[in-house]
């Protein structure tokens, strides 16, 4: 009877987990792989929601943070982390002339900045990232498995969480096999 009980609890919470995570999805596209270079490119378009528009449009500096890392799978405790980028879109509505203020970073470095009148166009801007610089390809083992992450954090965070370590606004990853 407790086993039933259980099962009949999980199941609909592991249904609104997956639900969840859905539509905090980053959808990581292909990966290019120069001979000395690993670059990404990212979308998240699902984590421009109407709370990020609210805060956006009360005249609030958003950021947008993305961390993307290459690692290699382990069968021990923890994958090995190759390299890390860290991107970010910032967005700043002049409340009075209607036009937003978008800018990029690399690294805590600013490399691009743009103004718009166009809500449409700073969604694109704050959630597509082409061809960002992640590792060297020196530390890619021919035929190696790797993948990936990339996570969210957003500020203001729209989201409220209990977990001391703070929880991504969204996440994606991607496996591939270097082949040389």
């Amino acid at each position: 009877m407790t086993r039933r009980r259980t099962a009949g609890v999980a199941a609909p919470w592991l249904l609104a987990t997956a639900t969840l995570l859905a539509a905090d999805a980053i959808k990581v596209t292909p990966l290019v792989v120069t001979p000395d270079r690993v670059f990404a490119s990212f979308a998240a378009s699902g984590s421009f929601d109407e709370d990020a528009e609210a805060v956006m449009a009360s005249g609030l500096l958003l950021t947008f943070t993305y961390t993307v890392e290459l690692r290699r799978p382990s069968t021990l405790w923890f994958d090995a982390t190759l390299g890390r980028a860290t991107v970010a879109a910032l967005v700043k509505h002049d409340t009075l002339t209607g036009a937003f203020q978008v800018s990029k970073m690399h690294d805590g470095k600013v490399v691009w900045s743009e103004r718009t009148e166009q809500p449409a166009q700073v969604r694109a801007w704050m959630t597509e990232f082409e061809k960002i610089p992640v590792a060297s390809a020196e530390a890619l083992e021919p035929n190696g498995e790797y993948y990936l992450q990339v996570r969210l954090h957003a500020n203001p965070s729209p989201r409220f969480s209990i977990w001391p370590f703070g929880r991504a606004d969204g996440a994606g990853r991607a496996d591939f096999t270097y082949i040389r």
